[in-house]
């Protein structure tokens, strides 16, 4: 009878292929429980490693862990949490101002964020190509509106701030969206004006060899004529 094969044969080292699955950067998988309601806890951690002092370079103590809880995107259909055992350092320097520091790694999550950064990238790219709300990202990711809305208005933000986005646009499109019909002292305005960009992109597979990649570039509030005529004199 052949022998079962296991994914992780060495118990208390890292699998390659754990982390392969888990797709962290930097981080190595250490477990991974499933609960009573099909959500997956998985355990992350760096490997050890000499780490200098931010502030005066020289060679810090470790000092042991901090348990950080984060929200990930969904795997398998299935709400995850990450569990980053992060390493906490002492800096032996006697004149330096930081006494003691945690690592960080913003491509896992920016410092005391409830997200990791990829379940921000993946609750944006929902909005934005599958017309979900903020309500069903947050019951996929199985948290709440709040918790949703705050990680990534941050980055809706900074997006809209970035001029950049209306490089190349040679066709825009106008149009008038009513949001709501209940009162706007209780909802905010009902009439937006939705600025969208119709310019056509070189296609080989299509006919004519160019398509429209329609991409919403700003919504400004009130109706089409009067919007679109404060848009451009601004």
């Amino acid at each position: 009878m052949p022998e079962p094969t296991s994914c992780c044969p060495a118990l208390g080292s890292y699998c390659d292929r754990c982390d392969l699955l888990v797709g962290l950067d930097g981080l190595r998988v250490t477990g991974v429980v499933r609960g009573e309601d099909d959500a997956l806890t998985v355990a992350v951690e760096s490997e050890p490693a000499v780490m200098g002092c931010p502030s005066c370079g020289v060679v810090a103590h470790g000092h042991g862990r901090i348990e950080v809880r984060l929200i990930d995107a969904p795997s398998a259909g299935r709400p995850v949490t990450v569990v980053w055992r992060k390493r906490r350092w002492v800096c032996p320097e006697s004149s330096c101002p930081r006494v003691s520091f945690v690592e960080q790694d913003e491509r896992v999550a920016r410092p005391r964020a409830l997200l990791t950064a990829r379940a921000c990238r993946w609750a944006i790219e929902q909005i934005r190509r599958e017309y979900a709300s903020i309500h069903g990202i947050a019951r996929q990711l199985g948290t709440t509106w709040d918790t949703v809305w705050c990680s990534i208005r941050p980055l809706l933000e900074q997006a809209a701030a970035d001029e950049s986005r209306f490089d190349g646009v040679t066709t825009l499109g106008v149009d008038e969206h009513v949001w709501h019909h209940v009162s706007p002292v209780r909802r905010g305005p009902k009439e937006l004006t939705g600025m969208v960009d119709l310019t056509r992109h070189p296609d080989p597979k299509s006919p004519d060899k160019t398509v429209v990649k329609a991409r919403l570039l700003d919504l400004v509030v009130g109706r089409s004529g009067p919007a679109y005529a404060a848009c451009q004199k601004s």
